[in-house]
């Protein structure tokens, strides 16, 4: 397989409607644009968790010499908030996301997304990254926090006036979590890759075991592992083919890993 930094300049365009690469009793991964309802029918009704860190407009881009690719959809054209409210189901529509159920979205804030995800009580979490992240070198203040909205979907608006969420599957926590990013080096997989540590977190908050967790812009495939290995089961899709291959990867190392605890 050929890594992302690999391909250079070169986008191979992922086809009509996506193309499933891997598919499991624990997980999907699809190749695909989340933007294409092709793609979105693809994905299950009444999941259980929306997990997502979309290309939300920063045209990210580093100095620090690696190769990585311009990331699809960053350049702050593409509407994010608008395409992840298909993904929730759109408003008079009972499809995709239960009712009362949880999203986590990375980079956007509580009032930017409440309307287009029918969102009843939400709240704001950061990311505490615990170093300073890439980012535009040529700037003065480095990146070192992420801000992550919370939110729990209500179908109908009578819930999301009531501002009501849907009990956690943990006890009340922060809403700062620090979960150290890997920096340097250390950054080999993806630009924007998430913890699994981190997602894996939310993920437990938010779902019980056997629950189904969607990540439409899956990157690496962080929010797929962490969902494998909390029992969970993942539906992810992926724009770039090689992101979206070692995800699948990464998936199939963490199911291993789920087998053998659920053998012991």
């Amino acid at each position: 397989m050929s890594s992302p930094a690999d391909q250079l300049d070169l986008v191979v365009l992922p086809p009509p409607g996506g193309e499933v690469l891997y598919q499991s009793a624990r997980a999907t991964v699809v190749w695909g644009d989340c933007r294409d309802p092709a793609v979105l029918a693809r994905c299950p009704d009444r999941y259980d968790l929306l997990a997502v860190d979309p290309p939300y407009g920063a045209n990210w881009r580093s100095n620090s010499g690696r190769n990585f690719q311009r990331l699809a959809g960053d350049d702050g054209t593409v509407n994010w908030p608008m395409v992840l409210r298909e993904w929730v189901g759109p408003t008079g529509t009972e499809s995709k996301l239960k009712d009362k159920r949880h999203v986590y979205v990375f980079g956007y804030r509580p009032e930017q997304l409440a309307e287009p995800l029918r969102l009843g009580g939400t709240a704001e979490l950061i990311w505490d990254k615990a170093n300073t992240g890439m980012g535009d070198l040529s700037q003065p203040w480095g990146p070192a926090h992420e801000p992550i909205t919370f939110g729990a979907h209500y179908k109908r608006a009578s819930g999301r006036a009531a501002g009501g969420g849907r009990l956690a599957a943990r006890l009340r926590q922060g809403s700062v979590l620090r979960v150290l990013r890997p920096n340097a080096d250390r950054v080999t997989r993806h630009p924007t890759e998430k913890p699994v540590a981190l997602m894996a977190q939310l993920i437990e908050s938010s779902t019980m075991r056997g629950d189904l967790v969607v990540d439409p812009c899956a990157g690496s495939g962080s929010t797929g592992v962490a969902a494998v290995l909390e029992g969970r089961r993942a539906f992810c899709v992926e724009y770039d083919r090689g992101y979206a291959e070692l995800g699948v990867e990464r998936i199939k190392a963490a199911e291993k890993i789920a087998a053998q605890i659920d053998a012991a």
